[in-house]
C-alpha cells in the first residue's frame, strides 16, 4: 500500500503549468475528513494527474455549479440515445439488423460521456438568465 503520510511534491514544470494564466488565489476553503477519506481523495487526484488541492478545487466548483455528471445520469442519456436511434428506424419504416443494433450500441458506449456533458450544459444557466 502507498504511503500517504508523506506530502506529495510536484516537479517544477507541473507547478509552472498549473499556475499559467490564472489569477492569484487568496481564500482557502477547508473541510475536515477522515484518514480514509483523505486517501480516497488523494487516489482520485492522482488518477487525474492533479495535486490534491487542484482536484478538490475542481470537484467543489463543479458541484457548486451543478456540473456533476453521475454514472446514473450518463446511463440515462445512453438509454435516451438508444431509444432515439431505434425509434428512428421504426418511424422511418426501416429494419434494424442485429449488426446495425450492435454497431449502434458500440457507438453509444463510446459517445455517452460526451453526450451526457452536452445534455447537462443545456440545463446550466447562462449569464443572461442568472
Amino acid at each position: 500500500m502507498e504511503d500517504h503520510s508523506q506530502a506529495s511534491f510536484l516537479d517544477l514544470e507541473t507547478r509552472i503549468r498549473r499556475s499559467k494564466g490564472r489569477t492569484g488565489r487568496t481564500i482557502s476553503a477547508t473541510a475536515r475528513v477522515t484518514r480514509d477519506e483523505q486517501i480516497e481523495m488523494e487516489d482520485a487526484a492522482k488518477q487525474k494527474g492533479q495535486s490534491l488541492s487542484e482536484w478538490c478545487r475542481e470537484t467543489l466548483l463543479a458541484a457548486a455549479r451543478g456540473e456533476v455528471i453521475t454514472p446514473t445520469f450518463t446511463e440515462i442519456v445512453a438509454i435516451r440515445q438508444l431509444l432515439n436511434s431505434t425509434l428512428r428506424h421504426v418511424a422511418c419504416g426501416t429494419v434494424m439488423t442485429p449488426e446495425d443494433f450492435q454497431a449502434e450500441l458500440q457507438g453509444i458506449r463510446s459517445s455517452k460521456h460526451k453526450a451526457a456533458v452536452e445534455v447537462m450544459q443545456q440545463y446550466t444557466p447562462t449569464e443572461a438568465s442568472r
